[in-house]
């Protein structure tokens, strides 16, 4: 088998592991992952054991519904959660930081990922 080939296969399986993570990080049978999704159990259960290819319009039912980044289900980035969630997270976190006095070695380091 080619690099190419090989390469292709390996992203492909973590791809599918990465569905059926998901799917037990929230501790839902494949019937309940796929109704929450709108989908049948039987296209979880084919995805997850490698018989169909997780489709755009799957991958994206899957990040609205479960806030995830597409990047990390598609095996390019390291960073579940997605940039409109992590956000949402932040902005929560700065209201609660304005609002009640927080001391200075609690608060969020805000340096970026380049410093």
């Amino acid at each position: 088998m080619n690099d190419k080939i090989g390469a292709y296969m390996l992203k492909k399986d973590i791809v599918l592991w990465r569905v059926k993570e998901l799917r037990e990080e929230k501790n839902l049978s494949q019937l309940e992952f796929a109704e929450s999704i709108d989908v049948s159990s039987n296209t979880i259960s084919r995805i997850e054991r490698g018989e169909m290819s997780l489709s755009s319009d799957i991958a994206l039912k899957i990040a609205d519904t479960y806030g995830i980044s597409l990047d990390w289900l598609f095996n390019r980035g390291d960073d579940q959660l997605s940039p409109k969630l992590r956000a949402n997270l932040q902005e929560a976190i700065n209201c609660i930081q304005e609002n009640i006095s927080i001391p200075p070695r609690l608060k969020i380091n805000k340096k970026t990922p380049s410093d």
